[in-house]
């Protein structure tokens, strides 16, 4: 009787841009951005914590996001402050490219 194995599934992967309260230097965010953009399944990058970002850091982000719509993939920013929220909203990603969930609601 031949052993079936079983096949491994991606649903979720998730970026988290702070390490012991402190934001990822952009060297490493870009770093993990593009480790990950060719994740299979979602991609989560975890906001939790985060008051604030660096013209870097959204560019970054934007250009992650920008790159998996182009391949058929989306992006998920969870657990955005409300002023993240607000900040995406204006740098025009909040609609086109990402998808933001507010201190975990959608």
């Amino acid at each position: 009787m031949a052993k079936s194995s079983p096949i491994e599934t991606v649903t979720e992967t998730v970026i988290h841009v702070t390490r012991e309260g402190e934001w990822l230097p952009p060297e490493e965010l870009r770093a993990a951005a593009l480790s990950a953009v060719d994740t299979d399944g979602n991609l989560t990058v975890n906001l939790e914590g985060v008051e604030h970002l660096d013209a870097s850091s959204l560019q970054i982000l934007l250009a992650l996001a920008a790159e998996r719509k182009k391949r058929g993939k989306g992006l998920r920013l969870a657990n955005a402050s409300l002023a993240l929220s607000r900040w995406f909203e204006y740098a025009g990603g909040r609609t086109s490219l990402l998808h933001v969930s507010v201190n975990g609601h959608a």
